[in-house]
């Protein structure tokens, strides 16, 4: 079985939260859905806005966008690049004078974003018999796109670099994960806290990050399902192997 990897980055990018009206957060992980979304984008099929604008001009629609209708089965494995540091952020305020955005004096709205700065992560896509796959590792070893992928806004390009095409090995008897992973499939077996307190004399530390991200979408209320992810160096207690795999020497978690 094989894989598509590929470096993932932007100057700029917000992967935006659902849960903040006055300022909009963003997360550190791109979580599936919008991966899918940019994987879409590449392969020209139709997101957000044109299901939207249809929706609205009263034609018949799916349930769903194409590119998540199409893509939600595909397996994706995230391995960011930070470590003991994580990505660094700023706060972008902007004003919104159209007219409409606020009923306040002046008809202005403040708008704040918490934006990434240079974030890079590692993503893997893991081989299935679909057509879309196919396709998805045609476009990308051509360095091809329809639509101009962005991370979150589309002043916000995505790089995508360094293509290639790797073989998967199953694992068993692992203490490493060295992706993103649910919290389900393993537990952490080192205590953070020693170190915190200083008990823990080490060279290596442990670094650890845990991340609530939306893995499905539904038609009424837009993410409909979380799952709390995890990505450290600690060693761990893996509970079930079955979406694991070793890519050069990396343990890899698919979801």
């Amino acid at each position: 079985m094989e894989t598509i990897k590929f470096e993932l980055t932007s100057n700029m990018a917000i992967i935006r939260k659902p849960d903040s009206n006055e300022t909009y957060y963003t997360y550190n992980f791109p979580h599936k859905i919008m991966l899918l979304g940019l994987l879409g984008a590449i392969i020209g099929l139709n997101g957000y806005n044109y299901y939207l604008l249809q929706k609205n001009l009263g034609k018949k629609v799916d349930e769903l966008p194409e590119f998540y209708t199409k893509l939600k089965n595909i397996k994706i494995g995230i391995k960011p690049k930070i470590g003991k540091e994580n990505f660094s952020k700023k706060i972008q305020t902007f004003n919104n004078s159209v007219g409409y955005a606020s009923k306040e004096v002046g008809n202005n709205l403040i708008v704040k974003e918490q934006w990434l700065e240079k974030p890079t992560w590692t993503i893997y896509i893991l081989e299935d018999r679909g057509e879309e796959y196919q396709k998805i590792k045609d476009y990308l070893i051509k360095r091809k796109c329809e639509y101009i992928p962005y991370i979150g806004k589309n002043d916000h390009f995505a790089d995508i670099k360094n293509v290639e095409i790797k073989e998967v090995q199953n694992v068993n008897k692992i203490s490493k994960i060295n992706s993103i992973f649910e919290e389900k499939i393993a537990e952490k077996k080192n205590n953070l806290l020693d170190e915190i307190l200083g008990f823990d004399n080490r060279p290596n530390k442990n670094y650890l990050y845990e991340e609530l991200l939306p893995t499905e979408l539904n038609e009424k209320i837009g993410y409909s399902k979380f799952s709390k992810f995890i990505y450290t160096n600690q060693e761990l207690d893996v509970k079930n192997y079955e979406n694991i795999y070793e890519i050069e020497n990396d343990n890899i978690y698919y979801f």
